[in-house]
């Protein structure tokens, strides 16, 4: 086992534990109490939220704690660990792993068929946004503000199922055109997502997936 292996287990574990404990068919403690609440749909995500930003704080801090670089407890000192064939996994690699995988999508940019990784801001419905909440997958149009040319791009959020209106999330994008946008798209810019010519929300692109959008270095 490598570091990165290593880091990229402790990231999938924390998704399977949020799917476990939100399971209605499953039968751990956790997701017995939980069901017992019988939250609306609302409500689960936002425990939904709270889940996975408690479990990513703790594993990422035991990662960097591991590697001597965060307390665990009261003490702060470096661990050695190794695999079963004697591989040491501790010593330095552990921290820069964990925050690719738990802070900047790395697992998302490795594993998914999207052209980018964006944030996105959805605007209230005070605000002329959504009345309602988007599931993952919603296809809103897509429009740059240098060209007038708008292009369906299914969202796929990252840690959400759901995303009500005023909400921030990150969210994997798949644009239609990519040829219209080959070699024109490049990291922190914006854009508006919208439906017909409602503006239901902004975004930033975080990361970009498919190399033959990025515009190229001067």
């Amino acid at each position: 086992m490598t570091p990165e292996e290593f880091v990229r287990n402790f990231y999938l574990e924390r998704k399977t534990l949020v799917d476990l404990y939100l399971s209605a068919d499953n039968e751990t403690d956790v997701s017995k109490l939980i069901g017992d609440l019988q939250l609306d749909k609302e409500k689960t995500e936002r425990l939904r939220q709270i889940l996975n930003g408690t479990l990513r704080d703790a594993f990422y801090t035991t990662l960097l704690g591991l590697d001597g670089e965060a307390q665990i407890g009261e003490r702060q000192e470096t661990y050695k660990i190794e695999d079963e064939n004697g591989n040491e996994l501790t010593g330095g690699e552990i921290e820069s792993y964990a925050w690719e995988y738990f802070h900047n999508n790395k697992f998302e940019f490795d594993n998914s068929g999207a052209d980018f990784i964006a944030t996105l801001s959805y605007k209230t419905t005070e605000q002329g946004g959504r009345k309602t909440a988007a599931k993952t997958g919603y296809r809103p149009h897509v429009k740059f503000d240098f060209d007038e040319m708008q292009t369906s791009g299914q969202q796929t959020f990252i840690d959400r199922e759901l995303v009500f209106p005023g909400d921030t999330v990150e969210a994997e994008i798949k644009i239609l055109s990519v040829d219209h946008f080959a070699n024109r798209l490049t990291e922190k810019m914006q854009f508006e997502f919208r439906e017909g010519a409602t503006v239901i929300g902004t975004g930033i692109i975080k990361r970009i997936i498919n190399d033959k959008l990025k515009k190229a270095s001067r």
